[in-house]
């Protein structure tokens, strides 16, 4: 790939948003049948960090980019204002692809970025972390659940589902159990009350050296606020509708829920299958409706995790579609 000036200016820059697994993302965008031209669905703008890179690396590429908090967006137009109208902003979220393009140049690639950007950590004051005492909120979208209404309504059945699915928390039943008890004397407002909370219900002998205990509640929480992973999953279905053939689809996850989403997904369009059976009992018998393009996730090279430590734990996969489903 020729070397570009701007790509220089790019990491030297202060910008907060690092883009993640960068070098895979433009490998796999280089070496497409429209080699790095037409058209990106960036799902999960953010604060624009990978479609600015690859706006400067790719001059035959536009993109589209979703991102369904309306804070973020504004400072993603702002720092993409100089490309024109090479990209196009969608306050929206991603689940919502497949309508957005109907009628629409479909798009030549797709990215998908999953989790929460450092922005929503570092930047946002809404309770993502218990790094600073926060109000308990979480929406992306400030719209319908919190995760106040979550630790301080859901009944302790609900509060030990959420915290044992989705934050795969083996101490679930019981958190759940001393928030409810909590609750019931006082509500609990801030991500320090509640970081507290589970820092003392979980013995001291329990805890994961360098993780906080609270890590997998608040993951938990955030899930279930913003739907995460049924987002993930209509997402990817959306996605593959408005794919061009050839296209390539790209995902970064950053847990076990969010990959196995993924690669079960790819998997499924691997071979062909559009049934809901277990795969040792699937009778479809299709042909492939995409081609993986790594048997194994990608993941940050030393390199990299060291420049941005938030990569450490992403994995890329990777599918060229090959058609599409008969209706």
């Amino acid at each position: 790939m020729r070397h570009n000036h701007k790509i220089d200016e790019f990491f030297n820059s202060a910008y907060i948003h690092k883009p993640i697994l960068w070098r895979e993302i433009a490998g796999f965008i280089a070496d497409s049948v429209k080699q790095g031209n037409g058209h990106l669905a960036d799902c999960t703008l953010g604060e624009g960090g990978h479609t600015e890179l690859f706006l400067n690396m790719f001059p035959g590429l536009t993109v589209t980019g979703f991102e369904r908090d309306g804070g973020i967006l504004e400072r993603a137009k702002e720092r993409l204002a100089g490309f024109g109208d090479r990209v196009s902003f969608v306050n929206s979220n991603f689940s919502g692809i497949s309508e957005h393009f109907q009628g629409r140049t479909k798009p030549d690639y797709i990215l998908y970025d999953f989790g929460i950007s450092s922005y929503h950590f570092e930047k946002s004051g809404k309770g993502f972390t218990f790094s600073a005492d926060e109000p308990l909120d979480m929406s992306l979208d400030g719209e319908g659940l919190t995760a106040w209404h979550v630790i301080n309504k859901y009944p302790v059945r609900e509060l030990e589902r959420v915290f044992k699915e989705y934050g795969e928390e083996n101490w679930a039943a019981h958190i759940a159990k001393i928030i409810v008890e909590r609750r019931a004397l006082e509500p609990v407002n801030t991500t320090a009350q509640l970081a507290n909370i589970v820092l003392a219900a979980i013995p001291k002998h329990f805890h994961v050296k360098n993780i906080h205990p609270a890590t997998r509640i608040f993951q938990g929480v955030r899930i279930e606020v913003n739907r995460e992973l049924q987002s993930i999953e209509e997402g990817l279905k959306g996605g593959f509708e408005v794919l061009e053939s050839d296209g390539v689809m790209m995902a970064i996850s950053f847990h076990s829920l969010e990959d196995r989403i993924v690669k079960t997904f790819f998997r499924r369009m691997k071979d062909g299958c559009l049934c809901t059976a277990e795969p040792q009992h699937c009778l479809c018998m299709n042909k492939p409706f995409m081609k993986l393009l790594n048997k194994k996730p990608l993941e940050a090279e030393a390199d990299e995790v060291a420049w941005n430590n938030r990569s450490r734990s992403a994995k890329l996969r990777a599918a060229v579609k090959l058609r599409d489903i008969a209706k």
